[in-house]
């Protein structure tokens, strides 16, 4: 098609589109939904490009949504089949016509789908409070351990920043999501992964209902720490910490197993933690498991090659 057939058909569609606004949208100029999509969409659009940008030699997980078929200037909508999730990168290019309506159709029919995805967490400090399962861990190199395996845990690079570890444990026997000191890696058998462009946040689902959550967060002062956390007596031992203080969020739920730390509370059993604080311990949980089990809990990992 012509640019200038491709321009005619595009006012065709504008002008439809304005038909249909209420009244008072058309006379404030607005038109649809927002400009963020709707979650379902979202979810459809990163699950055709394997949760990477299709674009050959990319693969970014950091996505976002391209409009081309209406762009977005002509019809604000969000129907998936005229949408793709893109990098920040191609999706400027994008915009600026680099890619081919048809082109990116292709690109969502065969784009991407790689063995996985990876990125890294740039968020270096030499101070930062962890979140997990409902408590609080102050200087505690070991969050969380199963048997002899640390699954949490946070190490000092040479310039003394803390870079976050974290292995997954399931009982699915399938390769589950992975941190080596903030490089994260995350195989694409899932049912989503949400990983937005800001890099402070990775939420996988997997089918069998495990899930994985890590988010970065900055709190400016102790007001603001007790309003992210009102039920924490966080009065009771925040006075040590140093404001602004960086904050590490995780949470972890293994299908069939009996531990799950979420957002707000731990699990073992039937035992339950929440709110608490620990502070200056080699160990913060200690989970007793056999030696013997721990390569049902931790199937092998992706090659290197593969993975980072």
């Amino acid at each position: 098609m012509g640019q200038n057939a491709k321009r005619r058909r595009e006012g065709k569609v504008a002008a439809r589109a304005q038909r249909r606004q209420p009244p008072a949208e058309r006379a404030t100029g607005t038109s649809g939904p927002g400009r963020d999509p709707y979650r379902d969409v979202k979810r459809q659009l990163r699950q055709e490009v394997g949760f990477g940008c299709p674009v050959t030699g990319c693969g970014s997980p950091y996505l976002t949504w391209h409009h081309f078929d209406p762009p977005w200037r002509v019809e604000h909508h969000h129907r998936a089949e005229g949408m793709i999730a893109l990098c920040l990168e191609h999706a400027s290019q994008a915009d600026n016509g680099a890619f081919t309506d048809d082109q990116l159709r292709e690109l969502k029919r065969t784009g991407g789908h790689p063995e996985s995805v990876q990125g890294r967490f740039e968020w270096l400090r030499q101070d930062v409070l962890t979140r997990v399962g409902g408590g609080f861990f102050y200087e505690t190199p070991i969050i969380l351990r199963v048997g002899s395996v640390p699954c949490i845990w946070l190490s000092r690079d040479e310039h003394q920043n803390l870079m976050l570890s974290f292995r997954m444990p399931t009982v699915s026997g399938r390769p589950r999501a992975s941190i080596v000191e903030n490089f994260w890696s995350i195989p694409t058998n899932v049912q989503e992964i949400i990983c937005p462009p800001m890099g402070r946040l990775v939420d996988v689902t997997y089918r069998n209902g495990d899930r994985f959550r890590a988010e970065f967060l900055s709190i400016a002062d102790l007001d603001a720490l007790q309003a992210r956390y009102p039920k924490a007596a966080v009065d009771a031992w925040a006075s040590g910490l140093t404001f602004p203080i960086t904050v590490f969020e995780a949470w972890e739920t293994a299908a069939g197993m009996a531990l799950e730390f979420g957002p707000n509370s731990f699990r073992l059993g039937g035992a339950v933690s929440s709110e608490s604080f620990t502070s200056h311990c080699a160990v913060g949980v200690q989970v007793g498991e056999p030696d013997a089990d721990m390569g049902r809990f931790f199937p092998p990992e992706l090659d290197a090659d593969k993975r980072l």
